[in-house]
């Protein structure tokens, strides 16, 4: 399984952050995972309505074709969702290693949001160069 694209959505469900990890058509993807994206925070709404969340990790959102969709929310109602190739029948997804992605992503978040120097947000982007670095990074190594 590789990673295929790192999205934050904030509160509302508006894109503040995303990252493709697929070079192919750069245009194309990014429509194609903004709307899983976006169907994801579907999926994400309907399990807080209904009180089934105990804890940060969400799990599988959906599937769609060769892609597999995970999410995780913050305390605050961002939203990280990552997309992920589909598994072949010979490989076995870990909710562990999942689990480990998100909470890097997440100690990353921290980190820029609560750096008092940080100005880079601007009108709800996340643009800070750093936080794209250690994002890029996550990406790269489980980019196999």
């Amino acid at each position: 399984m590789k990673i295929l694209c790192i999205a934050i959505l904030n509160r509302q469900g508006n894109p503040i952050y995303m990252r493709s990890f697929n070079g192919e058509d750069i245009q194309r993807d990014d429509v194609k995972y903004s709307y899983l994206a976006h169907t994801s925070c579907d999926v994400i709404e309907e399990r807080i309505a209904q009180g089934k969340i105990s804890d940060l990790f969400l799990g599988l959102l959906q599937t769609a074709g060769d892609m597999v969709v995970y999410g995780y929310v913050l305390n605050t109602g961002i939203r990280m969702i990552l997309v992920m190739s589909a598994p072949s029948e010979s490989a076995v997804v870990r909710s562990a290693e999942i689990r480990q992605i998100f909470q890097q992503i997440h100690a990353a978040y921290i980190a820029m949001v609560c750096n008092p120097f940080n100005e880079t947000r601007e009108q709800d982007r996340l643009a800070s160069g750093r936080f794209d670095m250690v994002v890029s990074q996550i990406g790269q190594l489980n980019t196999k």
